[in-house]
């Protein structure tokens, strides 16, 4: 039996960062590398990716990274892995032009190679193991579930899916093939379990059809729809409708945009040039639609830049009507309440649809015990979700038939192993795993001390004191200048400006008379140290914060300020 094991990377007991290596012998597989928004309270990161220093050390054995989709959540670390390991990428044709523009954003090059399409049914032959594609239902047309091959039997990474009978699109899944794959013998299913908690199925809560009819038909009325630009089955949803209303639609929002630029979603809406229009059209016409998106908190960010009269590009006015068409994802709630009150005070009409009207389209409890139904593996690993989840998906494949010893809960980083009798044991083998904060297009360079000094800087502000001295005599030759930000507003004869003054005075001072005596003591890094101590203590004494000091003391030479004698020539 060859040796397999699992590990989460992220993904487990989180929101996102969605990323899974199975190793077979001496060959990684890596499904999914998707990032994480943080909580507005780690200031200043963009998104969150997982270590990679797992795969970087394994980089041989890496036979290849299996996409889902090109969600955030699943994808959005790609460019990034990228940038540490050569390793191909399989995904369907519309995700890898995604990812391609967004390695240009990031700055990736040479990597365009690095992306192999494949399609549904297709069977990938890496030797000894083999991976079979399956398409599922999920918000993002063609959304892929895979199915590892190995000689010791068959397990499958399920990805995002619903269950849904009636679709028959490019979002349908194929129930045929997913018995076929059954048929084989699963050993294991790792299934998402994010929604596990919602009890009953996905369908029909994740259509926003029913809401949208009533302002599309307003012909009188513009209409603006927010959304992240992962949901692509709204889009196709607001589409059908637009078109037998006779409406216009504009979009803002480049991801979405390169969505559309794509001949199979053209193809499939029926779309013609002249369906799509300029933001710039929307902005004169009377009923035009306009598709608001952006990945987290870039697309509230849109929404409140509009809201407030900043935006370059869009007003919104009394004539529209704001459709928020998206429950808030994780990490962003409060941004989310937030956007809602800032719409509110627009003269646009608001309408929010919350997690009561509209449902994601991930796996419901009734999802998950009929896709464990249908694939009756002989081990269950619930994966994407807080560790509350697992326990329902864990209860979901009980009743679908999954011995209770079979099913693991597990940690990122720690390591699953299949035993010879075909069960699963936690190892004591445990995988490194972190948090890489991103800032910008930086990587890793964020750390918790910096991170510390923002919310210092945001919660307590900073202090800057200035003084110059002689650089012979270690004489003050100059006024102690003293700025405050964010701290308390002071003016020269307030009474703590007076002594914090008088403080450094003495600092240096005192400085400046030990240093005659001994001058290899005189350290200008410490006197720094000791200024910084006492002004911290007088401000946290005096009003409670205690605000980040920042000590600037300039050496100078006075010579250099003499005025020069001149001379007569004759």
């Amino acid at each position: 039996m060859a040796e397999i094991k699992f590990v989460a990377l992220g993904g487990q007991d989180e929101r996102g960062k969605n990323t899974f290596v199975i190793s077979v012998d001496d060959e990684l597989f890596v499904f999914d590398a998707g990032i994480k928004f943080p909580e507005r309270s780690i200031l200043g990161i963009d998104v969150v990716i997982p270590s990679f220093d797992y795969l970087k050390a394994n980089a041989k054995k890496v036979k290849g990274i299996f996409l889902s989709n090109p969600s955030s959540q699943n994808a959005g670390a790609v460019s990034y892995i990228l940038r540490e390991i050569d390793a191909p990428v399989y995904c369907n044709k519309l995700t890898t032009t995604i990812l391609k523009y967004r390695n240009m954003k990031y700055r990736i090059k040479n990597r365009e190679n690095n992306f192999k399409v494949v399609n549904d049914k297709d069977i990938i032959d890496f030797g000894k193991n083999k991976v079979e594609v399956f398409r599922t239902t999920a918000s993002f047309p063609s959304t892929f579930g895979f199915a590892l091959h190995t000689e010791s039997g068959t397990i499958v990474y399920a990805g995002d899916y619903i269950i849904d009978g009636n679709e028959q699109s490019w979002f349908s899944t194929d129930l045929n093939h997913l018995s076929d794959i059954s048929k084989k013998g699963v050993l294991a299913l790792i299934s998402d379990s994010e929604y596990a908690s919602r009890i009953g199925y996905t369908v029909p809560n994740h259509r926003i059809d029913k809401f949208i009819v009533g302002p599309m038909k307003d012909m009188k009325k513009r209409l603006v729809i927010g959304m992240f630009e992962e949901n692509v089955f709204k889009f196709f949803e607001i589409v059908l409708q637009a078109k037998e209303q006779g409406r216009k639609i504009s979009i803002y929002g480049k991801t979405l945009t390169k969505v559309v630029e794509s001949k199979i979603i053209q193809d499939a809406l029926g779309l013609k040039p002249a369906d799509i229009v300029e933001v710039s059209e929307f902005n004169k016409s009377t009923d035009g639609i306009l598709i608001l998106t952006g990945a987290g908190d870039l697309l509230y960010s849109r929404l409140a830049k509009i809201a407030s009269g900043n935006d370059d590009n869009v007003e919104f006015t009394e004539n529209d009507i704001i459709v928020l068409a998206t429950p808030p994802a994780a990490g962003v709630e409060k941004r989310h309440a937030e956007v809602l009150d800032e719409l509110a005070r627009t003269p646009a009409k608001l309408v929010s649809l919350s997690d009561r009207n509209i449902w994601s389209m991930r796996a419901s409890y009734e999802d998950i015990k009929l896709m464990t139904r249908i694939m009756k593996p002989k081990c269950f690993i619930p994966i994407k979700g807080l560790y509350k989840d697992f326990l329902m998906a864990e209860k979901a494949a009980l009743e679908a038939g999954v011995e209770p010893r079979n099913i693991q809960l597990v940690n990122n980083g720690q390591v699953l192993k299949f035993t010879n009798d075909e069960k699963l044991v936690i190892s004591s083998e445990v995988v490194k795993t972190a948090d890489i904060y991103v800032d910008g297009i930086g990587v890793g360079d964020i750390g918790a001390i910096v991170l510390n000094e923002r919310k210092q800087l945001a919660t307590d502000g900073a202090v800057i004191i200035g003084a110059n001295i002689d650089d012979k005599t270690k004489e003050l030759v100059s006024l102690i200048d003293i700025q405050m930000r964010g701290v308390i507003y002071i003016q020269e004869d307030n009474p703590i400006f007076k002594l914090m003054q008088k403080q450094i005075t003495d600092i240096l001072e005192r400085a400046k008379v030990d240093g005659k005596l001994n001058p290899n003591a005189y350290d200008l890094a410490e006197i720094k140290k000791e200024i910084v101590s006492r002004i911290r203590t007088t401000i946290k004494q005096d009003t409670g914060k205690q605000p980040i000091v920042l000590v600037i003391i300039n050496e100078i030479s006075l010579s250099s300020f003499y005025e020069p004698k001149l001379s007569r020539t004759k």
